[in-house]
């Protein structure tokens, strides 16, 4: 069983993983006192093996031991001082961890991201999601370090109610300051796969498939949007995962699939609707050709990890 040691919190799931629905809004800042935050030492145990799909955003850094993390396809790994950035939508995987690993997260929802980041160029988005890792950056390592010593004091204060206010502060800063650095140290960015521009054509895939993966399942429909031919797409897809869009595009359909699934608020017929298959019985054909069990049969086998 995992135990992590959240230090206030309500309205996150635990590990950030839920139907990668978005937050509505926030409720922090109220006279109530409750808020969209949290801030813990976790272990991420439940992450292991098969991919999630991240509802909320985090910034984590590793306290002890070591793990590679696998985030839209590409690794990460973990050591003492590394800091990690997870956004909405993310399809995380903890491949391996060593028994000691363990890290210290900050968690916050959808809305209050698109706050923080409001004012952020595209540009500044996209850099930090494709080079959102830092491994041996003391600077970086003492942001973080900061950043979470003075937001424990606030944590720490029940009678606090201005958690999301001063968590957003921080984050704007924190976003600002690493889009600085990396552009300040380049020969610290993460080697890109490719030139720029199929780097560039791959994270726009990455964003069509996460705003249109109920539409449709098709090689061609996301090609079409990026202006290319499906060859070069899959070409694209094989230089920067080794795995062809299909591939890619399955993958990310069903972990949805199974996070519906699981949720329990909508029934298989309408989720086959829903994801725009002809028929449930097309539905369930796709899923069990996929995961090996039918839709009936995974809910099944999920029931007890969730009691």
């Amino acid at each position: 069983m995992e135990k992590d040691k959240d230090k206030r919190t309500t309205d996150i799931i635990p590990d950030g993983i839920t139907n990668g629905g978005i937050a509505a809004s926030i409720k922090g800042g109220s006279p109530t006192g409750n808020t969209s935050v949290s801030l813990g030492t976790r272990s991420l145990e439940r992450w292991l093996s098969e991919a999630k799909v991240m509802y909320s955003g985090m910034i984590m850094i590793c306290r002890t031991g070591s793990a590679s993390i696998r985030v839209n396809f590409s690794m990460w790994k973990l050591s003492a001082g590394s800091v990690l950035t997870l956004f909405p939508n993310d399809m995380v995987t903890l491949t391996e961890r060593s028994e000691d690993f363990s890290v210290e997260v900050l968690e916050y929802n959808a809305t209050l991201l698109r706050e923080a980041s409001l004012q952020m160029e595209q540009t500044v988005y996209s850099q930090l999601r494709a080079d959102r890792c830092r491994t041996e950056s003391p600077i970086v390592t003492n942001i973080i370090n900061d950043m979470f010593s003075l937001l424990k004091i606030y944590f720490d204060q029940p009678e606090c109610m201005c958690l999301d206010q001063l968590v957003l502060l921080q984050l704007k800063a924190f976003f600002v300051g690493f889009y600085d650095y990396i552009y300040r140290f380049p020969q610290k960015r993460k080697p890109e796969e490719g030139s720029p521009r199929v780097r560039e054509l791959f994270n726009l895939f990455m964003m069509y498939l996460e705003t249109h993966f109920k539409d449709s399942r098709d090689v061609t429909y996301y090609a079409s949007l990026l202006n290319i031919t499906p060859k070069y797409l899959n070409i694209i897809a094989q230089r920067i995962t080794g795995n062809t869009v299909k591939a890619l595009i399955n993958e990310y359909v069903v972990m949805q699939l199974k996070l519906s699934l699981c949720s329990g608020n909508t029934s298989m017929k309408m989720l086959a609707g829903e994801y725009n298959f002809s028929d449930l019985s097309f539905f369930c054909r796709y899923f069990k050709q996929h995961t090996g069990m039918t839709p009936m049969q995974f809910v099944k086998s999920e029931a007890p990890k969730r009691t």
